[in-house]
């Protein structure tokens, strides 16, 4: 075997959506790991259009990142799909730690750790306080009320299973996209509204509840570290230890 021969399993194409431009942090961060593969083991392989980068608003998450997933599916034969948001700081070596801890029959779906923003109160003069957690999720039914909530309390480096996580740094085996797709059509991200509520989820936490469904599991590593670049902050694990203590919820290390 040559050293440029790759195993199926290694084989990676890198997906994104992007607004027309792209945070600085992702840039850097994505030629940085693009450096980094491009050895004697690359692994991180782009079809015949490049790399899966769709142009697209905000309105049009959903339809991009179902156009995407019909791409790499119809455009490739490449095992493994990585999302990484446009506006995700991340290490070089990202990839090669989430192939690591994926399995495609046990582990299909693992995430990096991530961040997202949410509302946490009302400030002074009609404002509002921000937060942030991590995007590893349980779902909760409470009977007149069901959804997902955030997992804030999680160990160090390790692979946890999760009842759903975000779209911002993920990996997906391509047998869980066949699979969504032969029972739901090319629907990977459109919206599921549950009948309690009814409440509907995001196109990324959909794409959990229809994978679970095809029994294919999501986990999060939680030692692969990334940097969500929201504009007036960065969201990372350090920010959101820090809100942490600041709340009382952890003891200062």
């Amino acid at each position: 075997m040559s050293k440029r021969t790759k195993r199926p399993r290694d084989r990676v194409t890198v997906a994104f959506l992007h607004p027309g431009k792209y945070n600085a942090n992702f840039a850097e961060s994505l030629k940085d790991m693009l450096f980094h593969d491009a050895g004697a083991h690359q692994r991180i392989i782009s079809h015949a259009h490049g790399q899966l980068g769709k142009q697209c608003g905000s309105g049009g998450l959903v339809d991009g990142r179902n156009k995407v997933a019909a791409a790499f599916l119809d455009e490739t034969d490449i095992e493994w799909l990585f999302w990484i948001d446009s506006d995700m700081g991340f290490a070089p070596d990202t990839v090669d730690r989430l192939i690591a801890a994926a399995d495609p029959a046990t582990r299909p779906i693992v995430g990096g750790l991530c961040f997202a923003a949410m509302t946490i109160g009302a400030s002074s003069f009609h404002g509002v306080r921000y937060g942030t957690c991590p995007t590893i999720y349980d779902f909760v039914d409470k009977g007149e009320k069901v959804g997902f909530t955030s997992r804030l309390v999680y160990p160090a480096d390790e692979v946890v299973p999760v009842a759903g996580t975000g779209s911002a740094c993920l990996l997906i085996h391509r047998q869980v996209l066949i699979d969504v797709r032969a029972k739901y059509g090319d629907n990977w991200y459109t919206p599921i509204t549950h009948p309690t509520g009814p409440t509907t989820f995001s196109e990324d936490l959909s794409f959990c509840v229809r994978a679970a469904a095809c029994d294919h599991a999501t986990f999060v590593h939680t030692g692969v570290k990334t940097c969500h670049d929201k504009g007036f902050v960065f969201l990372d694990e350090e920010y959101f230890v820090g809100q942490e203590i600041a709340a009382g919820r952890r003891q200062a290390a």
